[in-house]
């Protein structure tokens, strides 16, 4: 990306573009010179927007865009009301894009991982059964195995960091946010929401 160029560089380059000659005042307060420096913000104002433009293809530095970024991920939902600071909100989005649920485990670990809870572990329950042969095929449950039956064939357990703790920081808040959040509704709301109809997901929180 080349260097942004300031209205003194636009105001140059309007006054090469006039017929060669004389004639043409280069005091600065000359109505030309003052009319040319008009024009020349103008092209200045909007080569900057264009250069601000590329940091709204990353949601993470996203501004003027955030709320289309939002409204392409079907966001601000009840798991991200509108009453959230723009820190949550970033914090759902990026939840959003990098994890959208599905069959594996590491789909649900990307997803807390996208909203701060690093380190997220998934439990995956099974019935407990009698098996008499020592060949290949599901183990048996053993002695001291939970008896659960076979709707736990479809539960999984998933332990997320206990109390994250997120802070503002300059240029990512808006007035009227907090300067510190906490809560994990958030991820419980966001990781129900990404489960299939058929998986009983069961929330947990790791001892800190």
């Amino acid at each position: 990306m080349g260097a942004e160029l300031t209205g003194g560089d636009y105001r140059g380059l309007l006054f090469s573009l006039l017929p060669p000659g004389m004639v043409w005042p280069t005091e600065p307060e000359s109505n030309l010179q003052r009319l040319l420096d008009g024009s020349a913000q103008e092209f200045a104002r909007v080569d900057a927007r264009g250069l601000e433009l590329l940091a709204e293809a990353d949601p993470r530095q996203a501004d003027a865009l955030f709320p289309e970024w939002e409204s392409s991920y079907s966001l601000p939902s009840e798991c991200a009301p509108t009453e959230q600071s723009l820190t949550d909100r970033r914090v759902a989005l990026i939840g959003r894009i990098v994890g959208r649920g599905g069959m594996r485990q590491q789909d649900y670990i990307d997803l807390a991982e996208g909203l701060g809870y690093e380190g997220a572990q998934i439990i995956e329950h099974r019935e407990a059964t009698m098996e008499l042969g020592a060949g290949a095929g599901t183990r048996g449950a053993e002695i001291g195995d939970p008896m659960n039956g076979e709707d736990w064939l479809w539960a999984w357990d998933v332990l997320v960091p206990n109390g994250v703790v997120r802070v503002a920081e300059i240029g990512a808040s808006e007035i009227g946010d907090p300067l510190r959040s906490w809560g994990d509704q958030l991820v419980e709301c966001a990781l129900h929401e990404a489960a299939p109809s058929w998986l009983i997901l069961n929330v947990g929180y790791q001892e800190a």
